[in-house]
């Protein structure tokens, strides 16, 4: 990154801390390094773009408690419809299905750090962090700083850069080597809270993947969240090269609504796109315990790539990663098993190039395997005996093709 000669960091104001970006994984981190104590003689900035933050966005996690505090919990779930045959529902036991609203999340984190002087808010557009030989200094458009530590969620503003292209993924690796080529998928997601006029929502059940939808060339499917009877979250959600236009994902909405045949208003909407890609993975499972530039969320590898889900790793990393700082240990990461990172990089190699399979591969595992084993699988918690009997029961056939493309870059 380039240098400020001509600025002395002993001129522009200081900060312990800066946390760049105002998502999950940066108000986490704030949350656990207020709870650890490390803001009692230490300054905090939080720097954020986004000025209207609010319900933004959905967090959905599983488990067989709400993760505290347990309150941010707007619904939980106790079983889905089957995405193999969504006439039957599947028991989720011992986990439950938990939503969180964002404008939830943001405002009991807020409520929590209100009480601390040590922390300041900015709402500004950094353009540009630079690490010199003992600090770090923050440039955005309205100011500069300097801080001892930056922890990175969001990248600084590039010109010329789309947020879903692949430029994204080459600016966070910068020079970098990879063996494999780059794997890049995008997961887009829009989706409406919806009320009706009279009951059509069945709200003790959830409907996570439902494929009777067109796929379009990808693989995408519908979400249906029911709060009540009369109100739910519909989403859709598309897996593929290219993301989700909101025109097509609005045509999609209204059929689906159309087919419930009963007059409905929009409350909310939402909308974003989450990169799919071994790219994020990290490699190393501690970095020193002196690093200054710390990498948070999807940058950090906090999002699993065939899945998206990211909220509890995000929440279990902002603790691992406060204590590490407050007992001056090597700093954790987020790395994973590598046999969970080879397990992924199968499914998006298939999703890549087979993208008119992904629905026939996600609708057998539901056919084959209890909920509560595929659930333990994606939170990576699964033996090999359990591994095996997932895949001898997936087509054989397309993971070998995927298998020989993982070990030849094909």
């Amino acid at each position: 990154m380039p240098t400020h000669p001509l600025v002395s960091p002993q001129t522009l104001p200081f900060f312990d801390y800066t946390i760049v970006g105002a998502g999950a994984s940066g108000l986490w981190l704030a949350l656990s390094l207020y709870q650890q104590g490390l803001l009692e003689t230490r300054l905090l900035c939080i720097v954020e773009s986004d000025s209207t933050k609010q319900n933004d966005r959905t967090w959905c996690y599983w488990a067989a408690s709400p993760s505290e505090p347990d309150e941010m919990v707007s619904k939980s779930w106790s079983s889905i419809f089957n995405p193999h045959d969504l006439s039957q529902r599947s028991d989720l036991s011992p986990y439950s299905y938990h939503h969180v609203r964002s404008a939830d999340f943001y405002t009991y984190i807020r409520q929590q750090l209100a009480g601390c002087l040590n922390i300041t808010w900015r709402t500004m557009t950094v353009v540009e962090i630079d690490e010199q030989p003992a600090n770090v200094v923050v440039k955005t458009t309205n100011d500069t700083w300097w801080s001892s530590r930056v922890f990175i969620s969001a990248l600084p503003a590039r010109r010329n850069v789309q947020p879903t292209s692949s430029n994204v993924v080459s600016a966070f690796l910068g020079n970098q080597k990879r063996k494999k080529k780059a794997l890049i998928l995008w997961q887009t997601f829009v989706g409406w809270r919806v009320r009706t006029g009279e009951p059509v929502f069945d709200d003790t059940c959830a409907s996570l993947m439902r494929f009777d939808i067109a796929q379009n060339g990808s693989t995408q499917f519908m979400y249906e969240l029911p709060f009540s009877t009369t109100e739910a979250l519909v989403e859709i959600t598309r897996f593929g090269k290219h993301p989700l236009t909101r025109d097509e994902a609005e045509a999609a909405l209204s059929e689906y609504m159309l087919q419930k045949n009963i007059s409905y208003q929009i409350l909310e909407e939402e909308v974003g796109v989450i990169p799919m890609t071994p790219q994020f993975d990290v490699q190393r499972k501690y970095l020193n315990a002196q690093t200054r530039l710390i990498y948070l969320g999807t940058l950090g590898g906090a999002i699993k790539p065939t899945t998206g889900y990211g909220f509890q790793r995000m929440q279990a990393y902002g603790k691992a990663l406060a204590s590490a700082l407050k007992e001056n240990k090597p700093l954790p990461t987020m790395r994973r098993s590598r046999r969970f990172r080879f397990y992924d990089h199968l499914l998006l190699q298939i999703l890549f190039r087979y993208p008119n399979r992904g629905k026939a591969v996600f609708q057998r595992l539901f056919e084959t395997q209890p909920v509560s084993r595929i659930l333990r699988f994606l939170d990576e918690e699964t033996n090999l005996w359990e591994e095996t009997l997932i895949f001898i029961r997936l087509p054989i056939g397309l993971f070998l093709r995927s298998l020989i493309s993982y070990y030849f870059n094909a």
